[in-house]
C-alpha cells in the first residue's frame, strides 16, 4: 500500500510540474534586433541578433543562387555571427538572415 501511495504522489508531482518546464520554453523571446551586412569582402555576407534566444543564419544572394551560414546560437546578452560566402569568390547581390527558436 505504501509503494502505491508512493506511485501516485510522484505522478502527481511529476503532472504538476511538466507544463511548468514546458511552458518556460516556450515563453522564451524569438531572436530580435537582427542584422545583417557584406563584409568588406563583397562575396561573404554576416548575420547576427543582440536579443532573445534561439538561432540565426546569414543568407548571401549570389550570382549563383542562393547559399545559407550555418545557424550560430542566439542567447540573452550574447550575441552569435553567423557568416555566409558566394562560392567562387563572387560578390554577394544581397543580404538578409533567417531566425527560429529553439
Amino acid at each position: 500500500m505504501r509503494k502505491m501511495i508512493m506511485a501516485v504522489v510522484t505522478a502527481a508531482a511529476i503532472t504538476a510540474v511538466l507544463p511548468l518546464a514546458q511552458g518556460t520554453a516556450l515563453a522564451e523571446p524569438l531572436p530580435s534586433d537582427c542584422h545583417s551586412g557584406i563584409y568588406y569582402q563583397k562575396y561573404k555576407t554576416w548575420a547576427s541578433c543582440n536579443k532573445g534566444a534561439g538561432y540565426v543564419r546569414a543568407v548571401a544572394k549570389c550570382p549563383t543562387g542562393t547559399t545559407y551560414g550555418p545557424w550560430v546560437v542566439v542567447s540573452s546578452g550574447i550575441a552569435g555571427q553567423s557568416v555566409a560566402t558566394c562560392s567562387g569568390n563572387r560578390n554577394a547581390t544581397g543580404h538578409s538572415y533567417q531566425i527560429k527558436k529553439y
